[in-house]
């Protein structure tokens, strides 16, 4: 029998960090000895996968999988010796499948032989279910619904056991489908017993039992750990990459014989109020993500917001450029990947640090360059998931700045330095774009900010004009800083009004409008993790947002449904550009009170034209600019929501 020892942090519930059993095809010194009958081993590429994962592509690689057919394929395990848990059973047993053929009722992953104790993961008309039989009794879960044909499957089981409660979790694609708790006593030590079998159904006996092969389809992986996984792996969404495990860090597949802590019991917890947490796509590609940005879209008539994180490549070895740096489109509901863009211009394989979405086009940062890339319109009917971006021959500009990150806020790109000690000082800058899109190579403001500065937003709160900024502080904290966009000095570093301690890693953020701020953390890569000089002790693989209320002190809103799509009011301004005077005109909402004024690129209040006055009393209304500088400018409307349309004044 084979005693695990406890992990330090984990003694109180009798977790044991071990992987028990773990099959992956074409796995060599990281998979259990299994046998094989009738089951093909190889690369697999999926069609939506072939531009980036075919020799000849993007230099991604292809996942392998077993092909499964029933009835005559099967698995199990070489091994007869079982594993024994001296506090009761505890384990996480997970599959990523696919299934090709409909209706399926399938044995996934099992170590029960005719009616013995153990577990089953499998299918039963396409429904995930997870039995566990003991004492006579066997209890079972089965998830919300069926999974669809042809369309891959992360499906894990956590059984635990603790002081006479045994507890039993079903999780599908990290969403909690089921749990259950049961009082009972089991003797200790509890034995999960061998052989392990994949995609196949045993009857018999233990040392001859008979196969028969029950699945049909790709199966990519199957694991057993010897101990309750976090939730912060269980519940996390996986993007569905293409890659290895669908997008979960592949990278921390140690030798089975290698002590090293599980990649599960490794992510730190956040001390910020985690809203939305993704893990981050591309990593097992061997790509850092950088830039984060946020777009709402509408699609049948319902808002959808989509994030969008930067790449560059990077082997375990430090050599970089060997791929195009890239742009990942995710729907930040789902954490599904939409599309990748590949970048094709001058900051084709640049660090790409910073990115900001306005004006349907994608703005990069890096090296003193921003570099505009217009989106092509998703087009539903011919859903193409990579994309080779091409640049916008006249939206490059040399800027002042490093151009370390990057954000777009009130069409103004806000863009800053990352420096160290070592460096001159850093600073924010604010250039202007026009109406096409295109930014002014001249910063129209330039503010003093704090060294190791990471990431740049503003956002329009209820206090007024806020700006975070990201900073990793040292080798294990990280936080954000907060100020008043009319409180930055053009001259010093002012003191921000809040700090917000985050995950360590922290990059480029972006919000949304409902006030939630994204961001990602390059902690959890390839490169910063096994790079032959030693892994950062850091680990917090995704790319997540954290509520508007932990840095805006307050919610916006609870959705993103809730938000005005076009609003009750329709405001419009005439004539734009104009150089004196600027009328404003309201249509609709007519008992409506209003408020109406005029602020600059520094959110500052320039002129007040309305204060509590019915819309319908106001009909047109005229700001007098005479006294005021030539520049960008924007009327705000104000009726218990914010309407802004720009406006320019020209010089005579």
């Amino acid at each position: 029998m084979v005693l695990f020892a406890l992990s330090a942090g984990h003694e109180a519930s009798g977790q044991a960090t071990a992987i028990l059993f773990r099959y992956l095809p074409e796995g060599g010194e990281l998979t259990s000895s299994v046998i094989l009958k009738d089951v093909e081993e190889g690369p697999f590429i999926d069609p939506v996968e072939f531009a980036a994962r075919n020799p000849g592509g993007w230099g991604m690689k292809a996942p392998s999988s077993a092909e499964f057919e029933a009835p005559a394929s099967t698995i199990r395990s070489l091994e007869t010796q079982d594993f024994s848990q001296p506090f009761g059973p505890q384990m996480t047993a997970e599959v990523w499948f696919r299934g090709q053929e409909a209706i399926q009722t399938s044995t996934l992953l099992s170590n029960r032989i005719s009616e013995s104790e153990g577990f089953t993961i499998g299918l039963e008309n396409d429904v995930p279910f997870v039995e566990f039989a003991i004492q006579n009794s066997t209890f079972r879960l089965d998830a919300d619904g069926p999974l669809e044909l042809d369309k891959n499957a992360w499906v894990a089981a956590n059984i635990m056991y603790w002081q006479g409660t045994l507890t039993l979790r079903l999780f599908v694609d990290g969403v909690q489908h089921a749990a259950a708790e049961e009082q009972l006593s089991i003797p200790s030590p509890y034995s999960i017993s061998h052989p392990v079998m994949v995609g196949s159904s045993a009857t018999g006996d233990v040392e001859s039992p008979t196969l028969t092969g029950t699945f049909t389809g790709q199966l990519f992986a199957a694991v057993i750990r010897g101990y309750s996984a976090p939730d912060e792996y269980l519940t996390s969404g996986i993007p569905h990459d293409g890659s290895a495990y669908f997008g979960m860090p592949a990278y921390h597949d140690y030798p089975l014989d290698n002590q090293r802590l599980p990649a599960d019991l490794r992510i730190q917890q956040s001390p910020v109020e985690i809203q939305k947490r993704f893990f981050l796509p591309y990593t097992n590609d061997l790509y850092i993500p950088q830039g984060t940005a946020t777009n709402v879209e509408e699609i049948d008539g319902e808002e959808i917001p989509f994030v969008y994180v930067s790449y560059y490549h990077r082997t375990r070895q430090g050599t970089i450029e060997l791929q195009h740096s890239i742009v990942v489109e995710m729907n930040a509901r789902t954490g599904l990947v939409r599309r990748t863009f590949r970048l094709m211009g001058q900051l084709g394989y640049s660090h790409a640090g910073g990115i900001a979405y306005s004006h349907d086009a994608i703005y990069v940062s890096s090296s003193s360059v921003i570099e505009r890339y217009p989106l092509p319109q998703w087009d539903a009917s011919n859903p193409l998931k990579y994309v080779d971006l091409e640049a916008d021959v006249n939206g490059t500009i040399q800027t002042p700045s490093k151009a370390s990150f990057i954000s777009a806020f009130r069409d103004t790109l806000w863009v800053g330095d990352y420096r160290t000690s070592s460096d001159t000082a850093p600073f924010l800058f604010a250039h202007a774009l026009d109406e096409n899109g295109r930014p002014n190579p001249q910063p129209a403001y330039r503010f003093p900010i704090t060294r190791r500065i990471q990431g740049v937003d503003l956002f329009e709160a209820p206090q007024g004009t806020v700006v975070v900024l990201s900073r990793n502080r040292s080798s294990s904290t990280a936080e954000l800083l907060r100020y008043r966009l009319d409180a930055l000095s053009p001259t010093s570093i002012v003191s921000p009004d809040s700090t917000v301690i985050m995950p360590h890693g922290i990059e480029d953020l972006s919000f949304l409008p409902d006030g939630s701020l994204w961001t990602n953390s390059e902690s959890g890569t390839d490169y910063y993790q096994r790079k032959p000089s030693g892994g950062w002790s850091s680990y917090y693989p995704f790319v997540y947002s954290i509520p508007a209320s932990s840095i805006l002190g307050t919610t916006v809103s609870t959705k993103l449904d809730e938000l005005p799509r076009s609003g009750n009011l329709d405001v419009g301004v005439f004539p734009n550009p104009f150089v004196d005077r600027l009328n404003i005109s309201l249509n609709g909402g007519a008992d409506r009170l209003v408020s109406i004024f005029v602020v600059d690129l520094l959110g500052r209040r320039v002129a007040t034209l309305a204060e509590g006055k019915r819309a319908g009393d106001i009909g047109t209304v005229t700001w007098n600019a005479g006294e005021v500088p030539a520049g960008m400018y924007f009327t705000v409307v104000n009726d218990g929501f914010r309407y802004t349309v720009k406006s320019v004044i020209h010089t005579n």
